[in-house]
């Protein structure tokens, strides 16, 4: 899809709760100040074309640092539950949205197989999209797949290719209808990724069947 396209998806479905949380996570990721900006960058005019102007409050200063307080708390209590586990340390590096989701995922769930060096995480988020954390060991890829509806993919870390485009940390997906892709992660980096989807993937051969095994 064109950049303009991809915004007015996101932007069009504001109650939305697993995109919402895309849109918070990508926000997250973009104010990070070792994030650097793309050239092209469709997901930053949708937080811009929501918004509508207000004056600044009185109290705007103590609400910053309020902000900022509640900022340090979620890292620490982060930090305080990653335990000894090297995935959750990785996961603990996440911007918050994406990182809080996770590691409440993994205080009632576990990570699913999807393939060889790939696991997936199922986050609870509700809304009409299955919300999911990807895992990707470099150099791993995760077989063709189609989908029932549409999924929309946010890079958080590492980068993929999926023989048609290549996404970096802050790169959005969108894989509509019956396209079919197979991402494939860079060979020096874990690559991990928040993705949105609307309809259960279509994957043939052993891999769709262990894929459905999992669930």
């Amino acid at each position: 899809m064109t950049e303009l396209s991809l915004t007015e998806y996101i932007a069009g479905r504001p109650d939305d709760p697993g995109l919402a949380l895309l849109a918070q996570t990508s926000a997250t990721l973009r104010a990070d100040p070792d994030f650097v900006a793309l050239e092209h960058d469709p997901a930053a005019a949708i937080f811009l074309e929501t918004e509508t102007p207000q004056p600044l409050a009185l109290d705007a200063f103590d609400a910053v640092l309020g902000r900022i307080d509640a900022a340090e708390r979620r890292e620490r209590d982060a930090a305080s539950r990653v335990r000894d586990d090297p995935v959750r340390q990785e996961i603990a590096r996440l911007p918050s949205p994406a990182r809080e989701a996770a590691l409440t995922a993994l205080d009632h769930g576990r990570w699913r197989f999807a393939g060889r060096g790939i696991r997936r995480l199922p986050l609870a988020v509700a809304g009409p999209g299955h919300v999911e954390l990807m895992r990707i060991e470099p150099g791993r890829g995760v077989v063709a797949h189609a989908h029932g509806g549409d999924e929309l993919t946010l890079v958080l870390t590492g980068g993929y290719d999926d023989g048609f485009a290549h996404y970096r940390p802050g790169d959005i997906s969108l894989a509509q209808g019956e396209f079919t892709h197979a991402p494939k992660a860079d060979p020096d980096t874990v690559c991990y990724v928040l993705a949105v989807s609307y309809g259960p993937p279509r994957i043939g051969g052993i891999y769709g069947l262990l894929e459905r095994m999992s669930r």
